[in-house]
């Protein structure tokens, strides 16, 4: 019988964070009436609020967040089983199914209702074949088992190093991708497949955010081969400040090719990736020590970590209209003020809180009847 391994709370806080992040700037963004105009001056220089440009700083950081998480939390599992044979271990099968589940969620939320009639006529629209969040969640998941299967073949190949090889490699190319414009790459492929790369509806392409589930599943990957990190007192400050600092020296390094070469493909942005990523590792290091401490016992707010998949796809319902047609977008988009858009946001997070915290009981209490049925 296998032996339960302890879940890692920091993990799950580190999902709700994510997910937190994501509700409460998907909401503002979508319900602020002044969020372009300030974003605008945000990106460039300063909005001209202090509050809105660190908000907006938090917004950023909340997709690499999201996705390093991602990479994470399913390498970690998946090394668990790798003294088995590579189709006997449950991790690989189970991220098959889920690669493919969550990649046709992701197209089902492209759908609309109002669009049924289109839809009868043979008329598919354009952004039926967007490659969002869930689309490139569910590719990433492909590209980790299959490069695990390579580590497979090759025994010499360490998993971490390979994920964080490639990871790194899909960040620091991601530049030539942007400078191709509306030359939509590949030019011969269908739109479907233009958008995995470059295409008229790439949000969240491979480029470069597969790099992001890379290099979250190396740090998933080295806390199985190390498992110290875990425990040691100090050694999570070490990792986590060596990798940061490592990130920060890329940063720069960019920044000084730009000055001196000024290219015109803006190589700064590999910078900002791995900036965000320096970010994400502290993150996880403050956590981590937090649940040591046992002060990241906020079990409704927990919660939310373990449903994460559920949480985007109703709050892509309720917010953005997607299938039904209608949702907050319909009524207030882009039309009440910061602090009203701010409560709003809380309110939402606290709906999605309260969901999953029944979620998770009704879970566990079918799991209980099941056990007992099983056992009478």
């Amino acid at each position: 019988m296998e032996t339960k391994i302890k879940r890692l709370g920091f993990i799950d806080a580190a999902r709700a964070l994510a997910i937190i992040l994501m509700l409460q700037g998907h909401f503002i963004s979508l319900t602020f009436k002044d969020y372009t105009e300030m974003a605008h001056g945000a990106i460039y220089s300063t909005s001209g609020n202090f509050f809105f440009d660190v908000w907006f700083l938090l917004r950023g950081f909340t997709a690499p967040l999201f996705f390093s998480i991602t990479g994470l939390v399913f390498t970690f599992l998946l090394l668990r089983e790798r003294d088995k044979p590579f189709w006997s271990q449950i991790r690989v099968r189970k991220g098959f199914r889920r690669g493919f589940e969550v990649m046709l969620w992701g197209y089902i939320l492209c759908l609309n209702y109002k669009n049924l009639h289109l839809y009868m006529d043979g008329k598919i629209p354009d952004r039926t074949w967007s490659f969002h969040v869930l689309q490139s969640i569910g590719f990433s998941l492909f590209v980790l088992i299959l490069l695990y299967a390579v580590t497979r073949l090759f025994k010499k190949l360490r998993v971490s190093i390979l994920f964080l090889s490639i990871g790194t490699i899909i960040i620091a190319v991601t530049p030539f991708f942007k400078a191709i414009g509306d030359n939509y790459f590949p030019s011969w492929a269908p739109q479907i497949i233009q958008n995995m790369f470059n295409g008229p509806n790439s949000f969240f392409p491979i480029f470069p955010w597969v790099g992001y589930v890379l290099l979250g599943g190396f740090v998933g990957a080295l806390l199985q081969e190390k498992r110290s990190i875990l425990s040691e007192k100090w050694t999570p400050l070490k990792y986590a400040g060596v990798g940061a600092a490592v990130c920060l020296f890329i940063v720069g390094l960019v920044h000084l090719i730009d000055w001196i070469f000024t290219p015109s493909m803006d190589f700064t942005t590999i910078g900002i990736r791995f900036g965000n990523f320096a970010m994400v590792l502290g993150v996880l290091a403050g956590l981590l020590y937090l649940e040591r401490s046992e002060r990241l016992k906020i079990p409704f707010l927990v919660e939310m970590g373990k449903n994460t998949l559920d949480i985007y796809i109703v709050h892509t319902i309720l917010l953005y209209g997607s299938v039904f047609g209608w949702g907050v977008r319909t009524y207030i988009e882009k039309d009440i003020s910061f602090p009203m858009a701010v409560l709003g946001a809380i309110l939402f997070i606290l709906f999605f809180g309260v969901m999953t915290n029944f979620q998770n009981k009704f879970k566990r209490w079918r799991k209980e009847r099941k056990t007992e049925v099983a056992e009478n």
